[in-house]
């Protein structure tokens, strides 16, 4: 059914949205609409126009809001819902709750982002077989994933620069990635859960992947999107869509 060879979204969507303010109410962030368009739904549309016809989005904070928004059950086989019940935890968990979809090639996603089709469209026909979608403009704050490159090659990820590096950009907060390196980074969470290091994002554990595989970069400065964090990237995004004149 998909023309990628088999990939398969993971989309984070359980999060409570503390940043975000008391105007998200009980909402989850997903939900929230731009141009007539919640954040997930759009995200689903544009993997299925990009032939990733299958996703599983993980839900936690009203996880039942996006189940009945987004279609009941699943209203396909290629949508399905895996809950974490400790959504307010790190999000290392909500990932740790979907490593079953980490057995072959995958694309970790953000349900927070708005961006045009191609944003997606430019990571999955990437010839990368693992990579992020790394945006060079911006400085980091404290608040942004940052990306640290070198010879060509994502080396590290943090909210602060680090290290030896001869690019640096934000990390838009998808990630692709092989079969091989779904296996691995599983492995690699299964150790730190084991551990009870669970109050981790999701990203601290990318560096010791990218130790054991390589991973790429597709850039998407040309790109107008954003990470809806706060109340003003909720309005950042609705004028990017009415500049557009669609929601697409």
């Amino acid at each position: 059914m998909s023309g990628d060879g088999g990939l398969a979204a993971i989309i984070l969507a359980a999060g409570v949205g503390k940043r975000f303010g008391g105007e998200l109410a009980d909402r989850p962030k997903g939900l929230l609409e731009v141009g007539g368009e919640s954040l997930l739904a759009r995200l689903l549309r544009q993997l299925r126009a990009a032939g990733v016809a299958r996703a599983t989005v993980v839900v936690g904070h009203g996880g039942d809001r996006i189940v009945e928004a987004l279609g009941g059950d699943g209203g396909t086989p290629d949508l399905e819902f895996v809950r974490n019940p400790d959504y307010r935890r790190g999000a290392i968990l909500s990932l740790w709750c979907a490593r079953e979809r980490l057995s072959g090639p995958a694309l970790v996603m953000d349900a927070d982002v708005w961006g045009p089709d191609e944003m997606i469209a430019r990571l999955v026909r990437s010839p990368h077989a693992s990579c992020f979608l790394l945006d060079g403009r911006s400085e980091p704050s404290g608040e942004e994933q940052m990306l640290m490159v070198r010879d060509g090659r994502v080396l590290d990820i943090a909210r602060r620069p680090r290290g030896e590096w001869d690019l640096l950009g934000e990390s838009i907060g998808f990630l692709k990635l092989s079969g091989d390196a779904a296996r691995t980074l599983r492995d690699l969470l299964r150790t730190r859960v084991e551990r009870g290091e669970v109050d981790l994002e999701h990203e601290e554990v990318y560096p010791d992947l990218m130790k054991r595989v390589a991973i790429g970069f597709e850039r998407a400065d040309d790109l107008d999107w954003t990470e809806v964090d706060f109340p003003g990237d909720l309005e950042r995004a609705r004028s990017f869509a009415a500049r557009t004149g669609h929601a697409s």
